[in-house]
């Protein structure tokens, strides 16, 4: 007979289950914090920034990927073009399943490797795209946006470049009803997102130094794990894409930049945003003191 502290199981559950699911949804309940982050491909995604703020602080997290990767290799089978887009769609919503975040795409076509973003705008409509990318924030309306890219020719591939050049336009044209005012007759309202940052990038510049750093590499007790084990693990089901990383540990960050509002020197993604229960009738623009009675309530109750 085997000790019973030898019978470990080998297959984790997924973290939205069990017990440290229900203490993830309750706390979820005390925050509306909610960040929307951007970038051309799956597996472009800042799989840590996901894990942290959606498993750590307990925030609406979702990836806005501009393609489902159709035009990228595949060492796991003899799929390409859009079969290939249908398994990294599964891989994408899998690695979203362990890191707590939720998925959009755009309707842009992985044509491939492009070495510019005049290129990649010239295969998509780039105006459809952007349209896209308003509707997305107009449905999730995240208080914060970040793009991965910085849409130079420092992100190397074209459609990545493209990503980074048309998330801070989205970031505007989701605020002015006169963009894409289809969407609006169709029922979703402007949404003004209340930072933008962009990453550091593959090669980080020094001459532009990240303006906060979001603590990844940080140990959750009811999980159990490090929010960097949980990314890597939701990393490594891009499997189509030898996307494989060892699971690690210890002290890890994201670096942003601000681009609303340059050179601000921040500790938190959320400082100087009420994401309290309370402030949530602010949040939706109505008058002050509504519903205060009714949203102390709430807070109350979701302690």
């Amino acid at each position: 007979v085997f000790p019973s502290a030898l019978l470990e199981s080998q297959v984790r559950p997924v973290y939205s289950l069990g017990a440290s699911g229900l203490s993830q949804a309750l706390e979820r309940l005390q925050t509306t914090a909610s960040a929307l982050h951007t970038a051309a491909h799956p597996d472009d995604e800042d799989s840590s920034f996901i894990a942290r703020l959606a498993r750590g602080d307990n925030a609406r997290v979702a990836y806005l990927s501009l393609n489902r990767g159709e035009g990228g290799q595949n060492i796991i089978g003899p799929e390409l073009f859009e079969a290939l887009g249908v398994i990294r769609t599964e891989e994408l919503l899998q690695a979203r399943r362990l890191d707590g975040g939720e998925q959009f795409f755009t309707r842009a076509f992985d044509f491939g490797f492009s070495k510019a973003r005049a290129e990649a705008a010239s295969k998509w409509d780039e105006r459809v795209v952007l349209g896209d990318m308003v509707r997305v924030i107009r449905t999730f309306r995240p208080l914060v946006i970040y793009s991965r890219f910085s849409g130079t020719p420092a992100d190397g591939h074209g459609q990545h470049q493209l990503a980074g050049y048309l998330t801070p336009m989205a970031f505007k044209a989701a605020a002015d009803p006169g963009q894409f005012p289809e969407q609006v007759a169709e029922g979703l309202r402007p949404w003004q997102a209340k930072k933008l940052y962009r990453g550091e990038g593959f090669r980080p510049d020094p001459t532009h130094p990240p303006t906060l750093q979001v603590q990844t590499g940080l140990f959750d007790p009811v999980l159990g794990r490090y929010y960097s084990e949980i990314a890597n693990e939701g990393r490594s089901q891009h499997k189509s894409q030898q996307m494989g990383v060892i699971e690690t540990r210890g002290p890890q960050e994201s670096g942003l930049i601000r681009l609303d509002a340059p050179g601000t020197s921040e500790k938190n993604l959320f400082e100087k945003i009420d994401t309290s229960i309370a402030g949530l009738a602010a949040l939706a623009g109505l008058p002050p003191q509504a519903l205060a009675s009714e949203l102390q309530r709430v807070a109350t109750f979701a302690t």
